[in-house]
C-alpha cells in the first residue's frame, strides 16, 4: 500500500480545500482549521471511496453515499438542517415547514453541495491524478479504522463547536427521520449493480461534458444564492427549480453512460466543470461572508487549487494522446 499514500494524502487536503476554501465558507485566515477539517471531509471523502472500490460500485454509489454523508454533517454534526439560527445565518427562515422543523430550499441546498464539491469532485480530481490506482482500493482494513477514527473525532468537535457557537439539539424524531435516510442511501448504494467495463458508445465530446456540468452547477449555485432575493421566486419555485437542475443532469449523465464507462479526459471534464463552479462562486460567497478583506487570501487559495486542476488536466490528455498513439 506505500504507492497508495500519496493520493490518500491529497484526498485528504482536497476534500476540505475545495468543500470549504474554495467555495468560501471558510476565510483563508481561518486556514489553521484545516486539520480539523481534514478529519471530516478529508477521512469522509476517503472512507466513501474506499468503501466503493472495495465492493466494486461505481460513481451511482459514490453520489449516493456522499448524499449520505451530507444529511450527516448536516442532520447530526451541525444540525444546520434544524438549527433555526445556526451561526447566526437565519438559513431556515426561507421555506420553512413546521412539520418537517426544516426549510426544504436549504436542506436540498445543502446537501448538494456536499455531495458535489465536498466528495464526489475531490475524489474525481484525485483519481484522475492518480489513474493508475482510479480503480484499486487505497488503504487496508487498519487505515480504513485509522480514518473512520479520524472521522468520528472531527465530527466530535465540529459538533461540540457547533452546539457551543448556537446551543441547539434536534428532536429524536428529527435524528431519527435523517438516520433513516442515511441508512437507506447507504443500503440502496450497495444493492446498486456493478458497473460495466466497457467502451461507452457515442460519448460526448469533454468539452460538452464541461459545459454541461459548470453549466447545471452554476445555475444550482445561483438558484441556492439569489432565486428568493433578487428573482423573487417563492419557496417552492425555488425548490422545483434545483431539484429540476438535478435531474436533468443526472438524466443526461445516466443516459450517456449506459452503455458503457467514459475515458479519463470525459471524467476529467466533467469533474473540471462542476470544479470551476466553485472557483467563481467561491468569490461572491467570501466576499457576502467575510467581506473584502480575505479576498487576497481567498485569491491564493483558488489559485493554487485552479493550477492544480490544470496540471493534472494537462496530464491527463498527454496520457490520452499517448495512448491513441501507441
Amino acid at each position: 500500500m506505500k504507492s497508495a499514500k500519496l493520493p490518500v494524502a491529497c484526498l485528504l487536503f482536497m476534500s476540505p480545500l475545495i468543500g470549504e476554501y474554495l467555495l468560501g465558507s471558510l476565510p483563508a485566515s481561518m486556514i489553521a482549521l484545516l486539520p480539523l477539517m481534514m478529519a471530516m471531509y478529508g477521512a469522509g471523502a476517503i472512507l466513501i471511496r474506499e468503501t466503493v472500490r472495495h465492493t466494486g460500485g461505481g460513481w451511482a454509489a459514490i453520489v449516493l453515499l456522499a448524499t449520505a454523508y451530507g444529511l450527516f454533517e448536516e442532520g447530526f454534526v451541525t444540525q444546520s438542517l434544524f438549527n433555526p439560527n445556526y451561526l447566526h445565518l437565519r438559513l431556515l427562515d426561507f421555506g420553512f415547514l413546521p412539520l418537517l422543523g426544516t426549510a426544504l430550499p436549504w436542506a436540498i441546498f445543502v446537501v448538494s453541495i456536499h455531495a458535489v464539491w465536498s466528495i464526489t469532485v475531490p475524489i474525481a480530481l484525485v483519481e484522475s491524478a492518480f489513474p493508475a490506482r482510479r480503480d484499486l482500493p487505497w488503504l487496508g482494513t487498519l487505515g480504513r479504522v485509522l480514518y473512520a477514527l479520524a472521522f468520528l473525532a472531527g465530527c466530535t468537535l465540529i459538533a461540540v463547536f457547533s452546539y457551543k457557537q448556537t446551543p441547539f439539539m434536534a428532536t429524536p424524531m428529527q435524528f431519527g427521520v435523517v438516520g433513516a435516510l442515511i441508512i437507506g442511501l447507504c443500503v440502496t448504494a450497495f444493492k446498486l449493480p456493478k458497473p460495466k467495463a466497457m467502451p461507452a458508445k457515442a460519448a460526448p465530446h469533454g468539452s460538452v461534458l464541461f459545459l454541461v456540468s459548470f453549466l447545471a452547477g452554476s445555475a444550482f449555485m445561483l438558484a441556492g444564492r439569489r432565486a428568493e432575493s433578487e428573482w423573487h421566486m417563492s419557496w417552492p419555485g425555488v425548490v422545483a427549480l434545483a431539484l429540476g437542475i438535478e435531474a436533468v443532469f443526472a438524466v443526461f449523465v445516466v443516459a450517456k453512460t449506459r452503455d458503457g464507462t467514459w475515458d479519463e479526459p470525459r471524467r476529467f471534464a466533467l469533474m473540471a466543470g462542476a470544479f470551476l463552479v466553485y472557483a467563481w462562486i467561491g468569490f461572491l460567497t467570501d466576499i457576502s461572508l467575510h467581506g473584502t478583506a480575505d479576498l487576497v487570501g481567498h485569491s491564493i487559495i483558488a489559485a493554487i487549487l485552479c493550477a492544480a486542476l490544470v496540471v493534472i488536466g494537462v496530464r491527463v490528455e498527454k496520457r490520452s494522446v499517448a495512448a491513441k498513439n501507441c
